[in-house]
């Protein structure tokens, strides 16, 4: 989680943190705050609030015009409350070291035990202060006070840490910002005239020449006169790595009319799903698309996962199992083990931003080879993987996940039918039916669209005061009925049970009562389907069926259930939960506790 953006140049620092702190607060946004230096470090200010970045502009001065260096932080809280004393940047004893991180330092209570034990005050509850106190003993051991001595400085505290981190550091009499990073993203640009930081290219702005990665371990200093300098873990000079392969841009990331991002981005999925499924279909009858992106045929595949990546994972796994005859099983990336690699195995990780922590770590824990599905064909996920299937959704900037849900789930069907083209486990005549579902696919997402809005409207006004409610289905549409069920949780702050329907029967079935909302999706075998419905309605559910004839909440399906369920019924839970959301006075693209990319562990 978290947002960090720095900037060095010749112009005011304040404008281009402020722009990319407000595309980053997707990252978190429990509170805001930012560091600003004169040129030559004369003179650092904090400006810190809690809250949105509205809150910030409140009360910053009017006076930062002669400020050319500075940092800024958007949070999402791991240690500490979010207020504005816990907000970032934090300071050392004398207020002349301030540091922005995002990560986790797992030995923060050692460590400010041993600062307590040695004079410092730490006055926050939040492990970040913990650096500036260790910079700050630091830099007191060092000879003058330059842009060279606080990159040791900092080398050497962050060599007392364990965890994960990106920082960024300015300090008095220091021209310029040091950054360290370890298994957390923190990315370099260069402008014409500047340079600048951030945990991801939203957060860049102006003209863009070139994007370098900061990598486990390396220190980076942005200097005077856009000199950007490279050093090792050991502090040892390095030469710069070579700019990224990307091109930073931000179109996508305005509303276009919609009320809000959530909204426009369920209404982004049919062209998304077009653009990718031209891209891949070509590849599933003649099943090449493994050897296009450079991986094996697998015998089995392990698919790596969190939150609604993990039920896309779930959906490509039955498509493996089912529709192709190949093993495949879904690990939650949070509960990883270190079972053995089996001979064969492909290991398929979901991570719509690529950097998601949990997920990265289950990457260090098996062999190859690896497949990553990720919006983000840039991330950490990607360049460490064999091999990536970029979804190319464009920005999602709503916090709970949409279009990024869909493409992954077509995606990891296309790659599973692939598979099993060039296994021969598919009759041919049976994967062209396959296709011709998946081709028409964009047209029955934008009609379920169409169709779901309106009654999704009205049944949110109907049933927002609803406490509890039930997701279920059966077979390939389960993983749907989690994921629908998620979007509740997210947007509208209510209860909800998801499950298999015929787990009803086996205790579940006890929460209901008189108007229990149940959402049941439309699957196979739709007669058991039916007769859970019965079982529930004769004990007081409000049956909310979604898909099928004559359908409480509408959804577009086609006629013959393809082995990735009812994908056409994602757009209709994704506007109830966000009518829900309206209904009740939620913000749809903030909601609380929440951050979009999840990098802590």
């Amino acid at each position: 989680m978290c947002g960090i953006v720095a900037y060095h140049g010749p112009s005011p620092a304040l404008p281009s943190l402020l722009s990319g702190l407000s595309r980053l607060e997707y990252r978190g946004y429990d509170s805001v705050g930012l560091a600003l230096s004169t040129a030559g470090g004369e003179r650092l200010t904090i400006h810190r609030a809690a809250g949105r970045l509205a809150a910030l502009l409140e009360v910053l001065p009017d006076d930062g015009t002669d400020c050319s260096i500075g940092i800024g932080h958007t949070r999402w809280a791991t240690h500490g409350a979010p207020t504005e004393s816990n907000a970032h940047p934090h300071l050392d004893c004398a207020g002349a070291v301030a540091v922005v991180h995002n990560g986790t330092i797992d030995n923060a209570v050692e460590l400010r035990a041993q600062l307590a034990a040695t004079g410092h005050t730490v006055v926050t509850d939040v492990d970040t202060e913990i650096v500036a106190h260790l910079i700050e003993d630091q830099l007191i051991r060092r000879a003058g006070r330059d842009l060279a001595q606080l990159a040791a400085a900092v080398a050497a505290a962050v060599g007392q840490l364990q965890g994960s981190w990106a920082l960024a550091v300015t300090a008095v009499g220091v021209p310029g910002v040091v950054l360290a990073r370890h298994r957390s993203p923190l990315l370099v640009a260069e402008t014409s005239d500047a340079l600048l930081a951030s945990s991801d290219t939203l957060g860049f702005s102006g003209e863009i020449v070139a994007v370098r990665e900061v990598r486990d371990g390396e220190i980076v200093t942005l200097g005077p006169d856009r000199e950007l300098s490279w050093y090792d873990r050991h502090g040892r000079y390095i030469g710069l790595p070579a700019p990224l392969d990307v091109h930073v841009e931000h179109t996508g990331t305005d509303l276009q009319g919609a009320p809000d991002y959530t909204s426009k981005e369920i209404n982004d999925q049919p062209a998304a799903a077009r653009r990718l499924i031209d891209r891949l279909i070509g590849s599933v009858p003649d099943g090449t698309l493994p050897a296009a992106l450079g991986v094996p045929v697998p015998a089995a595949v392990r698919l790596v996962a969190c939150g609604s990546s993990a039920y896309a994972a779930q959906v490509t796994a039955h498509v493996l199992a089912t529709a192709c005859g190949v093993p495949a099983r879904v690990v939650t990336a949070s509960e990883h083990t270190t079972d053995l690699d089996d001979a064969g195995t492909l290991t398929v990780a979901f991570s719509q931003s690529g950097e998601t922590a949990d997920v990265l770590a289950a990457r260090d824990t098996w062999r190859g080879p690896w497949l990553a599905i990720t919006n983000n064909p840039h991330s950490s996920l990607a360049r460490s993987c064999d091999a990536v299937l970029d979804l190319g959704c464009g920005p999602e900037l709503g916090v709970a996940a949409t279009k990024s849900f869909t493409a992954q789930v077509i995606a990891g069907s296309v790659f599973a039918l692939s598979v099993g083209a060039a296994r021969a486990t598919v009759d041919p005549d049976q994967l062209q039916q396959w296709v011709d579902i998946l081709i028409g696919l964009p047209d029955r997402l934008a009609a379920s669209e169409a169709l779901a809005r309106p009654v999704a409207a009205r049944l949110a006004t109907e049933l927002a005061d609803r406490p509890g409610w039930i997701y279920v289905s059966r077979g390939a549409g389960v993983p749907y009925a989690y994921e629908g069920a998620l979007k509740l949780k997210e947007l509208a702050y209510r209860w909800v049970e998801a499950l298999p329907a015929g787990e009803l029967k086996h205790g579940p079935i006890a929460l209901v009562q008189a108007g229990t909302p149940v959402v049941l999706i439309q699957a196979q075998p739709a007669a058991r389907l039916a007769v859970n419905a019965c079982e529930l309605a004769s004990r007081g559910a409000q049956i909310i069926t979604v898909g099928g004839t004559n359908a409480v909440l509408p959804a577009v399906l086609p006629s013959i259930e393809p082995p990735w369920g009812p994908l056409e019924a994602t757009v209709a839970l994704q506007h109830l939960a966000r009518e829900m959301a309206s209904a009740l006075g939620h913000d749809v693209d903030r909601p609380r506790n929440l951050a979009k990319s999840v990098t802590v562990e």
